[in-house]
């Protein structure tokens, strides 16, 4: 095998991302790196003929000269050895809640680590503690043939109510949350309320505002402390029984 024909190799086993570091690679560099190639040079020489685009130290975006690759499945290739998954804006596109053009793909791990640039997006990463990426309602898929972990319609707007500034399109949250059904709604309540109190108070706000019927895990909270629907955002209307600024 030459190094020109890398690229293909990763491309018919479906792997978006040649990661020198990944399990893959060295798994594979036996079969794949021609005898006498150093890997710095063989990679050198794909990104000079445009089948590799390096995107962070090690990490190269396998280039299809046919069609583009999904940056979704991009991105949660760029952790494909660690625990993670797509989570708010891209989750809700691929779910079909949202159609606006996608260009912060968060992707939720177990560590900070540096915004990516992947060319048609940027993959944020965002750190979540163990115990609760762990127990994420998170599950794998593929998008086009390419693996994708994502987060399910729950978990996304869980994380959405939790932590606002992992969506870029927050304004459309209430819009998404009217879109679940009842029983999503219902478990919805109970990861926010698990989550924490600012979660609920927010799910809460947004169900009231749709006319919904309140799930049965919210009925009793009595939030004390008021919080912003969008915290960094002008405040809107306060609702008493949330404490929430919309």
């Amino acid at each position: 095998m030459s190094c020109s024909d890398i690229p293909d190799w990763y491309l018919r086993h479906r792997l978006a991302v040649l990661d020198v570091r990944s399990a893959v690679w060295q798994r594979a560099r036996r079969d794949l790196l021609p005898t006498g190639y150093g890997q710095d040079v063989c990679m050198r020489r794909l990104v000079q003929a445009g089948r590799l685009r390096r995107v962070r130290r090690g990490a190269y975006v396998v280039i299809d000269p046919i069609r583009e690759t999904a940056p979704v499945a991009v991105a949660s290739a760029l952790f494909a050895d660690d625990l993670h998954y797509v989570t708010t804006d891209a989750a809700f596109a691929f779910h079909g809640l949202m159609d606006q053009p996608i260009t912060t793909i968060t992707v939720v791990v177990g560590r900070r680590s540096r915004p990516v640039d992947i060319g048609a997006a940027i993959v944020r990463p965002v750190a979540l503690a163990d115990r609760w990426l762990e127990a994420a309602d998170a599950y794998l898929t593929t998008v086009d043939g390419f693996p994708l972990q994502v987060a399910s319609r729950e978990q996304a707007v869980t994380d959405a109510l939790a932590e606002p500034a992992w969506m870029t399109e927050g304004s459309l949250l209430g819009e998404i949350v009217n879109a679940l059904s009842d029983d999503e709604l219902e478990r919805t309540a109970t990861r926010a309320i698990a989550r924490s109190t600012a979660a609920a108070q927010r799910l809460g706000y947004l169900i009231e505002d749709a006319s919904r019927k309140v799930p049965t895990a919210l009925v009793s909270a009595r939030p004390v402390r008021s919080v912003q629907l969008r915290p960094g955002k002008a405040k809107g209307p306060y609702s008493t029984r949330w404490r929430v600024y919309g």
